[in-house]
């Protein structure tokens, strides 16, 4: 059975050196480009050139996604961090949508570590939004490109870090790492990260899936459960053992029962 792939970057990337089409797209312009993509789907007029894409190569592109019997996008986080940001999303879903009036289509984010669609399952669950959730208000908000991480971390609203299992250190532009070095930060993980060489408190904990049993989630949403495969060193604390003194010991200088 032969498959298509079409790659949207603006670099020329080992994955687009795959692809059938790699659409070399101007850095910034993914919201021009799913919205020309809907255009070209409806057979509609197209301006000779939209995000640096000629138009008979969107046309091409488009004609491809509908001709497929099943076809899916993955979109990455570079996408959320663009001009439009959260937008780009909504355009993306919305051509989704569109697909499905010709064949079967679907849309799903490409995750790139261990257990990150985890985190957004449980966010989801508790308070309804997947990720960049704001309680501050005493109630759940979520506003992508305002109460994300990075957001508040450029615009210096955050007074200390608290890390697990991330590394925005080696993920997050510089604008948002500075700032980490000069807050009380703490970082939990396995590992010695950019993150904990910022952090002015480095715990390791034991290896999730590996050194302690407990469910994760796949990236396509299927819960699994991972049994523990060897012990970790003596005396190491697994997360929910390090939170829960974390939480004890908080509850005491509340004063709280």
């Amino acid at each position: 059975m032969s498959r298509k792939i079409i790659v949207v970057d603006p670099r020329n990337t080992d994955t687009a050196k795959m692809a059938d089409i790699h659409l070399q797209i101007e850095q910034g312009r993914d919201y021009e480009l799913l919205n020309a993509l809907r255009v070209a789907l409806r057979g509609e007029w197209l301006p000779d050139e939209v995000a640096g894409i000629p138009a008979e190569k969107i046309r091409e592109a488009a004609d491809i996604l509908k001709s497929g019997r099943f076809g899916i996008i993955f979109f990455g986080m570079g996408v959320t961090q663009s001009l439009s940001k959260n937008h780009n999303i909504d355009e993306a879903i919305a051509l989704t949508k569109d697909l499905n009036e010709h064949t079967k289509f679907s849309i799903m984010p490409m995750r790139g570590h261990y257990n990150v669609t985890g985190s957004g399952e449980v966010f989801a669950w508790q308070f309804g939004f997947p990720y960049a959730v704001d309680l501050t208000r005493g109630f759940a908000r979520y506003n992508p490109g305002d109460t994300s991480s990075i957001d508040l971390l450029t615009r210096g609203e955050i007074d200390a870090m608290f890390t697990i299992g991330s590394d925005p250190g080696a993920h997050f532009p510089i604008s948002a790492v500075k700032p980490i070095a000069n807050l009380p930060s703490v970082c939990i993980d396995p590992h010695l990260t950019p993150t904990s060489g910022v952090s002015k408190l480095h715990v390791p904990v034991a290896f999730n899936g590996v050194e302690t049993g407990g469910n994760c989630y796949r990236m396509d949403n299927v819960p699994i459960d991972c049994r523990k495969v060897v012990d970790p060193p003596e005396g190491m604390l697994t997360d929910e053992q390090f939170l829960t003194r974390v939480r004890d010991r908080l509850k005491e200088l509340k004063g709280v029962a």
